[in-house]
């Protein structure tokens, strides 16, 4: 009797401490889940085109390409280490002509529940006459409790 309830009690006792250890582990998805109250880096905003200081032509149209993503360091992550997703909650891209004081392009994307999100748009001035001034202006904001709002500039012209 005793040679059977001993391997029955070491399998026994081997199964409760496995699962005790595979219950403290987390889980893959639970690494990639978004915490507000955990959001502590705000959206980056990279800008590709159009450059600082760009000139073009009237009646070429200047392309407006560039990322905004939103990724929180897993600092105190001692399983996982790594990146963990951020959430976006807005972006905005507009163009305004600031010799003429008006609205070229405004945009609103539909950033919810991404953590990044790559933008293509495009102005063009057919015509004018002298310098005009734009400014490119980019702001996303992510899902933090503590909203963190960040904004990028870009100044070009027509000519």
């Amino acid at each position: 009797m005793k040679k059977i309830i001993l391997p029955f009690v070491s399998l026994s006792f081997l199964g409760l401490c496995l699962l005790s250890f595979a219950s403290c582990t987390p889980e893959i998805n639970d690494r990639l889940l978004y915490e507000a109250d955990s959001d502590s880096i705000p959206p980056v905003i990279s800008i590709s085109v159009p450059a600082n200081n760009q000139s073009e032509s009237y009646g070429n149209h200047v392309a407006i390409v560039g990322t905004v993503t939103d990724f929180e360091s897993a600092k105190n992550d001692i399983y996982i280490p790594g990146m963990r997703k951020g959430e976006l909650s807005s972006v905005t891209i507009d163009v305004d002509d600031l010799t003429n004081n008006r609205k070229l392009l405004k945009r609103d994307l539909d950033v919810s529940g991404k953590d990044g999100i790559s933008f293509n748009e495009r102005v063009e001035l057919i015509t004018g006459s002298g310098i005009t001034e734009c400014r490119l202006i980019v702001v996303a904001s992510d899902g933090a409790a503590t909203k963190h709002t960040v904004r990028d500039t870009v100044d070009f012209a027509y000519q």
